[in-house]
């Protein structure tokens, strides 16, 4: 029997994010990229750039333009470690019916690629919003250049928008004959974070996922796939879902019991 600390749901500030932020200084192209989605009738709109360019603060100035305009608007993060919706660890989203998540069990893209691909799939496919914007992590190179192409052929964008400016970034360019691709400036007020900060950000948001959390007891038969060997690791983070395969949320492994 494994015992666990578990949470179903978290509190997103994100529809509170789509509120005027008069501290924000917005570059006029963002608002000429607001105003192009606004104007085709998009729906699908795929952000990508490096590290440290603003991609979140992007996404979120995107969403607020979208509500204001009356779209009902769904914002999917794919970016595992440093989150803009929910917490580390899945692929996350929110929108006018409440908040979503796809359980990956880990902050490495590269590592838990399969999970994420499929979670972000799934994930898109839910929403009925108007208007769904997909933030991505900063990882361009190497297997991220080719986690990037499946993101893109999985989501389907009909625009994919590049924050910023660097060889990475136009490797990626180069590589998408489709949708079209639009260019943005990064965020003037964007900052250099390192390695350390985003680990503090990563331990934090998993604090505050789990700070309100139970204990939950679980056979060693409700795991799967059932044939997992025990006793499994002290920490491990499992995913709980419901009988349709719907995740929900996910546990922190304290132990197992009976060698099961």
């Amino acid at each position: 029997m494994a015992a666990m600390s578990c949470r179903r749901k978290w509190s997103s500030a994100l529809w509170d994010a789509f509120l005027p932020d008069v501290s924000l200084h917005v570059p006029p192209a963002w608002d000429a990229a607001a105003q192009y989605i606004r104007h085709h009738g998009l729906r699908r709109i795929l952000v990508v750039g490096e590290k440290d360019t603003g991609k979140s603060t992007f996404c979120r100035f995107l969403a607020q333009a979208a509500t204001r305009s009356g779209c009902g608007t769904a914002l999917l993060d794919t970016d595992v470690g440093q989150k803009l919706v929910g917490p580390p660890a899945c692929v996350s989203m929110d929108d006018a019916h409440g908040h979503f998540l796809a359980f990956v069990g880990s902050t490495n893209p590269v590592q838990g690629w399969s999970r994420l691909i499929e979670g972000a799939r799934r994930l898109a496919q839910r929403t009925d919003a108007d208007c769904l914007i997909v933030n991505t992590s900063g990882l361009l190179a190497g297997p991220g250049r080719r986690l990037k192409a499946a993101k893109i052929d999985a989501l389907r964008p009909d625009l994919l928008i590049a924050v910023g400016t660097g060889q990475s970034l136009e490797e990626i360019a180069q590589d998408v004959l489709d949708p079209p691709i639009l260019r943005v400036p990064s965020s003037p007020e964007a900052r250099h974070k390192t390695a350390g900060e985003r680990r503090t950000a990563r331990h934090k948001a998993l604090r505050q996922y789990f700070s309100h959390s139970g204990l939950l007891k679980l056979k060693s038969g409700m795991l799967t796939p059932s044939d997992v060997q025990a006793p499994l690791p002290a920490g491990l983070l499992l995913g709980l879902s419901d009988k349709a395969g719907q995740d929900l949320g996910f546990a922190l492994l304290h132990g197992s019991e009976g060698g099961a």
